[in-house]
């Protein structure tokens, strides 16, 4: 308790700093840009999720206290800059995948990235740490989302070049980070982009062909995986794309391919991989459409191979799953996270149109509707072949209307099937689930702001149905207060997806309905932000740009902070 309220501190001396701050601190010549990033929980004792098994002590190794923290300082002088992150863990949050899969032995640790770079008006260097995609990311995405604690960047070097416009080359190679060490597996790689329409003079639109290539090297891949059927120390992928652009039209193709055979997942016997995306829109007025397809097999690269599963932080490659990312919390009670073969099929189709009044301004319509469907491809497990099978459907509808200048409403329906095995077993099991949320805002006045929210989740899957509310009040611009609640209000009695604990000795079923509540306030003064809360939070899925971690239960108080300048 004492660490954090010792961080609990630190918002009264950010909030003194944010007082004097502008927008960048000027050093000579050069200007210099600080942003402070802080998210800590002290975990409770929660007797009720600790007695039906939700909450585990011993799964708690690290304490009653997480925290994971950022600092980043860059330096900006004409076309050179360079900077220096911090990420401390001390130690990390309980539930990210770096909570279990630190490196190192200790309960807190440290990692600094940094770098310096230069960028001409047609070509630039880059030395240091490296974030950087090819095409849409499916050989290679080095990135950092900090809402999942995970950063893949490259330590080496980058250079690219433009040659008027009609051909761009980038070459880069370093070692990739696992978690809080770097690994000893150098990437590199290769990216060339040609553009047809300016070579041509065609300015009223865009065509281009691109193509990559990512080499990862092992030196104890064979030893290491030979069982699997690794024959070769170093790992070879290519892609190939194709993009167009005109009149409100747009097309993207990307294939992909491993040149050799890849240890894609642990346990699994090691294949070449393949993936096709291709997505298309045409957007006119206030109307747009989109849509996206994507085949994968067996196409996820690891940092480094091995027989233990290493979580996400592992991954070379990004990979995300394509359905709509929901913000209400019932919506994204069960998200979709992929085939667990990696071995998947489908896409999504999202609709968007606006609705309004040039007579009045104040007054308009949104509508949005979203499909998504992917099915599991043929695909061998033990001496088995399984045959592919529908995993996922997802249908969306929301309807935003301002009504005038004091209240907004949003309703959104949803309805999701997902096979909770995804293989063609005794147990596999189709749930269906059927959600309504209706969200209302009404602005008292300038400064003064009452949101309203409900939920309601129909399913019949092992927890049943859910309700769920949101008040919240904001006095603008500074503060903001809410009360939440998420309860799963129906006792299911299916013997094996049933809500309840069963006494042998007795035949008695004690049914878990849970109440997951929230209370918490946040405080925003120019560049800084935080938020304090208190609740129980359930174990399930928590998504972020389309990757997904797993979380566990926990009851605590939290308090996140931003401060830049």
């Amino acid at each position: 308790m004492k660490k954090f309220l010792l961080t609990l501190s630190i918002v009264v001396a950010s909030m003194l700093v944010a007082e004097e701050a502008s927008a960048q601190i000027k050093a000579g010549e050069g200007q210099v840009s600080i942003a402070l990033e802080s998210n800590s929980t002290y975990y409770m004792e929660d007797k009720k999720l600790e007695d039906i098994g939700l909450y585990r002590k011993d799964d708690r190794f690290k304490g009653n206290f997480g925290s994971n923290d950022f600092l980043k300082v860059d330096y900006n002088l004409g076309r050179f800059s360079a900077g220096v992150q911090i990420d401390a863990y001390l130690p990390p949050l309980y539930g990210y995948d770096i909570y279990e899969n630190m490196q190192r032995d200790s309960k807190c640790t440290a990692f600094f990235t940094k770098y310096v770079q230069w960028e001409d008006q047609n070509w630039g260097v880059r030395l240091g740490d490296i974030y950087d995609q090819f095409g849409n990311g499916i050989l290679l995405r080095t990135y950092e989302d900090r809402a999942l604690a995970f950063n893949n960047s490259l330590a080496g070097a980058r250079a690219y070049y433009n040659f008027n416009n009609y051909a761009t080359v980038k070459v880069l190679a370093g070692l990739p980070r696992l978690y809080d060490v770097r690994t000893k597996n150098p990437v590199w790689g290769a990216d060339l982009s040609l553009s047809i329409s300016d070579m041509a003079g065609w300015y009223d639109g865009v065509v281009s062909v691109e193509g990559s290539y990512v080499g990862r090297y092992q030196a104890n891949a064979i030893e290491t995986m030979s069982r699997r059927g690794i024959d070769s120390k170093c790992l070879n992928m290519v892609s190939g794309r194709v993009n167009f652009e005109y009149a409100g039209f747009t097309m993207r193709g990307e294939y992909a391919t491993k040149l050799n055979k890849d240890s894609y997942i642990p346990g699994a016997m090691a294949r070449k991989g393949n993936a096709v995306h291709i997505d298309l829109g045409y957007s006119y007025k206030r109307f747009s459409v989109t849509a996206t397809f994507r085949r994968i097999e067996a196409m996820t690269t690891n940092i480094m191979i091995s027989t233990e599963n290493m979580a996400g932080g592992n991954l070379l490659n990004y990979l995300p799953v394509l359905t709509r990312q929901h913000t209400y919390s019932l919506a994204g009670l069960n998200p979709f996270m992929g085939s667990p073969s990696n071995n998947e099929v489908g896409g999504q189709v999202d609709v968007y149109y606006s609705l309004r009044n040039k007579k009045a301004r104040g007054k308009y319509w949104n509508f949005h509707a979203n499909f998504s469907m992917f099915n599991s491809l043929d695909h061998k497990m033990g001496n088995d072949i399984r045959e592919g099978r529908n995993i996922w459907i997802d249908f969306n509808f929301d309807v935003e209307r301002q009504w005038n200048k004091s209240v907004k409403t949003t309703f959104l329906y949803s309805y999701q099937r997902r096979d909770t095995d995804q293989y063609d077993t005794p147990f596999a099991h189709y749930c269906d689930a059927h959600i309504f949320v209706g969200d209302v805002t009404y602005k008292i006045n300038k400064k003064h702001s009452l949101r309203f929210e409900a939920q309601y989740l129909a399913a019949n899957d092992y927890e049943g149905d859910w309700v769920a509310a949101t008040i919240e009040y904001n006095i603008a611009p500074m503060f903001s207060f809410y009360v939440s609640d998420m309860w799963n209000c129906e006792k299911m009695q299916d013997g094996m997806y049933g809500n309840y604990k069963l006494h042998q000795s007795t035949g008695k079923r004690d049914y878990e309905l849970l109440h997951y509540y929230q209370i918490g306030t946040s405080f925003t003064y120019k560049s800084f932000r935080a938020q304090l809360s208190y609740g129980r939070n359930r174990e399930g899925i928590v998504c972020s740009g389309g990757v997904c971690r797993k979380q566990p239960a926990f009851t605590g108080f939290n308090l996140a902070l931003t401060l830049s300048f």
